[in-house]
């Protein structure tokens, strides 16, 4: 799909303590997109990767829905409307023998991004409106949604694609997609990949896996 992101808008990009982080925003910012980084508290996200010098980065001092709410009206005052949102999700490795987790942590990072979507509402669908805006949600299940049951992972994060898929119907003119990229892929490939789907023109679907047996999507199947 063949677009313009206004330079009227930012890209809100959280940081989910990566590579991917500095890669995205870096592929975003030579795309002519203005990236503010948006960084978890130290306590949720310990590590933040270096950005590129032209890159913004904010970070939350806590988890409060009042400071989430000042902050990202403080973001849009002095840089400008969001009309992009892409949340990195952190990947939280576990051994196997863990079984199914279900961390604070993450579940607090779930919240913070469903309260988000409800502050940026208005933003993301006027920016859709005046050409293109997004919301979309990128974790590290297996690259299959979790099907493959070869991978251990928080099972929290999966709200994700439920969140995305419900503001697709809700928010008719913004582009929504969640992705779920193998924690196998380096920095750069998984840069590349959520730009792909960025720019795919395909609205008919909602939620994209890619593994090493490339790119996959859900169907629904008759009953017999």
């Amino acid at each position: 799909m063949d677009f313009t992101f206004s330079k009227n808008y930012i890209a809100l990009l959280t940081d989910d303590g990566s590579l991917t982080t500095a890669k995205l925003a870096q592929s975003l910012t030579e795309r002519g997109w203005k990236v503010i980084v948006l960084g978890f508290p130290p306590s949720m996200i310990a590590k933040q990767t270096p950005l590129p010098e032209q890159i913004t980065r904010i970070v939350l001092e806590d988890m409060s829905e009042e400071h989430l709410k000042q902050q990202l009206t403080a973001i849009a005052n002095t840089y400008g409307s969001i009309g992009a949102f892409i949340h990195l999700n952190p990947l939280f490795v576990a051994s196997q023998n863990e079984g199914i987790r279900y961390l604070e942590v993450e579940k607090a990072i779930i919240k913070h991004i469903f309260l988000i979507a409800k502050y940026l509402k208005k933003s993301l669908n006027q920016a859709a409106r005046e050409g293109y805006g997004c919301f979309c949600t990128i974790t590290h299940l297996d690259g299959a949604f979790g099907l493959t049951q070869k991978e251990n992972f928080g099972a929290i994060s999966a709200g994700l694609f439920g969140l995305t898929k419900s503001l697709n119907f809700e928010w008719e003119p913004v582009f929504c997609r969640a992705i779920d990229l193998s924690s196998n892929f380096g920095a750069e490939q998984s840069a590349q990949y959520i730009i792909t789907e960025l720019h795919d023109p395909n609205r008919l679907i909602t939620e994209v896996g890619y593994s090493k047996h490339g790119r996959v999507t859900l169907i629904a199947e008759p009953l017999i």
